[in-house]
């Protein structure tokens, strides 16, 4: 549900600043905004983790590979000739299951909690399917 919310706005944010440049930087715009949207979502709704200055500086780190995968696809499927506002959501298919698993490993750690040891659950932590 984070993600389809988080998705929507950044869609809609792209298709609006779409209008009036490249599609590239409404991209990069887009995609900036929703790195700071998904991390509050991420950390107060989904993963239920504490807000922190490292998970904070972490979290924009999971979106480079993600960002530039994402600008490289969008940009040869508008070439192909496919329209901007279809090729966004195409990238958004392909983006939303690396950038959750990414996600949940900066929020929650390797053993299920921000600096807990590997292998071990974070019992503080309520486990969600999300």
């Amino acid at each position: 549900m984070g993600g389809a919310v988080n998705s929507g706005a950044t869609h809609g944010l792209f298709t609006v600043l779409s209008w009036s440049m490249p599609s590239s930087i409404a991209y990069s715009i887009a995609y900036l905004s929703g790195i700071v949207l998904s991390y509050v979502i991420n950390t107060v709704f989904v993963f239920r983790a504490r807000v922190s200055i490292r998970s904070a500086a972490l979290f924009p780190s999971v979106y480079l590979i993600p960002y530039l995968f994402g600008l490289a696809l969008l940009t040869s499927l508008i070439r192909a000739g496919l329209d901007g506002r279809l090729a966004m959501l195409a990238v958004i298919v392909v983006n939303v299951p690396l950038t959750f698993v990414l996600t949940r490993y900066v929020l929650k750690g390797a053993g299920g909690g921000v600096g807990a040891a590997p292998g071990r659950r974070n019992a503080s932590v309520p486990e969600r399917c999300g």
